[in-house]
């Protein structure tokens, strides 16, 4: 899956996506593993951050639909 980071500044072929809470932080973050021989293979990567669970869920809800019905595009990160 191609996904271009909440950030801009990367687009990266992801192989994992998931959801953590970071420990002494509020904010909920989603990471992905990436895949291939670029800079970012096989590194944990920063998709985006949001200020709720709820949020954080509602995008990976929208990263689903979106690879389901287009499954070589390039999912823009809210």
């Amino acid at each position: 899956m191609l996904i271009r980071t909440q950030s801009k500044e990367a687009i990266a072929e992801v192989v994992h996506i998931y959801l953590s809470e970071m420990m002494g932080e509020k904010d909920y973050y989603i990471f992905g593993t990436c895949s291939g021989h670029g800079v970012f293979s096989g590194s944990k990567l920063t998709l985006g951050i949001y200020k709720s669970k709820k949020k954080a869920l509602e995008e990976l809800d929208r990263i689903d639909e979106f690879f389901s019905a287009n499954p070589h595009g390039v999912y823009k990160m809210n």
